[in-house]
């Protein structure tokens, strides 16, 4: 079984992988405060980011030259879209969205991104679908993330028990990007295919 040709089974095992390794990184980290983000660049989101860039947005490199680089450049800019994620609801300051708001905006604007990292990077070719199919992910995903983090704050997060709610909400975000991405390529691929066979 190839890396860069998993199934889609495949793709989101590695999807909860990354997100179950928040759980070290969350414990370790006692640096954030009730009502602070991490620091720019920080260790935090430069581990997240190349994890995340590793094993849910690396399978779908679809050239074989130069895969090293874009496998590299993959996960360098998962670190940015993790840190623009993170802060880009307070940039915006949308009112009256509340804080379910505010996680549903970042859950859309970190699908989006990762989708045009992939999209130019990997190469793919990508319709339609691939874009709602990303924003479905990413708004689903960004609501469940608010519901989760209800649970455990960064700042309130000493235990075990208390992490697995917060780390699901990683989970369960990744994975449906991930679906998302996959069945949006998938898709773009078998219009393309129909469209071919029914030009000869």
């Amino acid at each position: 079984m190839q890396f860069f040709n998993l199934p889609l089974v495949a793709r989101l095992g590695l999807a909860v992988l990354s997100g179950m390794l928040t759980f070290p990184a969350i414990l370790l980290d006692s640096a954030f405060g009730p009502d602070s983000y991490p620091p720019i660049f920080s260790w935090w989101l430069i581990l997240h980011g190349i994890v995340f860039g590793l094993l849910v947005m690396a399978p779908f490199v679809n050239s074989s030259q130069l895969r090293v680089p874009r496998v590299a450049a993959l996960a360098v800019a998962s670190i940015f879209i993790y840190d623009a994620a993170i802060r880009i609801p307070d940039l915006i300051e949308v009112e009256g969205i509340g804080d379910t708001g505010d996680f549903i905006l970042a859950g859309i604007t970190g699908a989006l991104l990762v989708a045009t990292a992939v999209r130019f990077i990997a190469p793919l070719r990508v319709g339609l679908a691939y874009w709602g199919f990303s924003f479905l992910a990413g708004l689903i995903g960004g609501y469940i993330f608010s519901q989760t983090f209800e649970v455990c704050n960064w700042d309130e997060c000493t235990a075990v028990w208390m992490i697995l709610p917060y780390a699901s909400g990683w989970i369960v975000w990744q994975s449906l990007i991930c679906a998302a991405m996959f069945h949006g390529m998938r898709r773009t691929a078998t219009a393309q295919t129909a469209y071919g066979l029914s030009m000869r």
